[in-house]
């Protein structure tokens, strides 16, 4: 099984989704962090599962995607993968 670790990036990039959906709905802002948790959640079994990040065409960068979520990672090795941002998908992105 691999090990998959959170930057404190991402996890803030989290934080700030939370904050920002509950202004509108602290129970949907609940839903959207918990999903987007549970996704990360499948890397442990299936760490190859996301496709390779189309901006840096690297096989060890890849995302998932869940709602409007990127979920962007890197494969250090066999064994581990770093959680490097979360974003909207409608946000520019400039790097990991």
């Amino acid at each position: 099984m691999v090990e998959v670790i959170w930057t404190a990036r991402a996890t803030e990039e989290i934080g700030h989704i939370a904050e920002y959906i509950e202004q509108y709905s602290a129970h949907y802002a609940s839903i959207i962090v918990k999903k987007l948790y549970n996704k990360v959640g499948v890397l442990r079994q299936f760490p190859k599962i996301g496709r390779i990040i189309p901006e840096l065409q690297e096989e060890r960068y890849r995302e998932l995607i869940e709602g409007n979520y990127r979920i962007m990672y890197e494969m250090l090795d066999d064994e581990v993968i770093l959680i490097q941002r979360v974003l909207h998908s409608s946000r520019y992105f400039e790097e990991l």
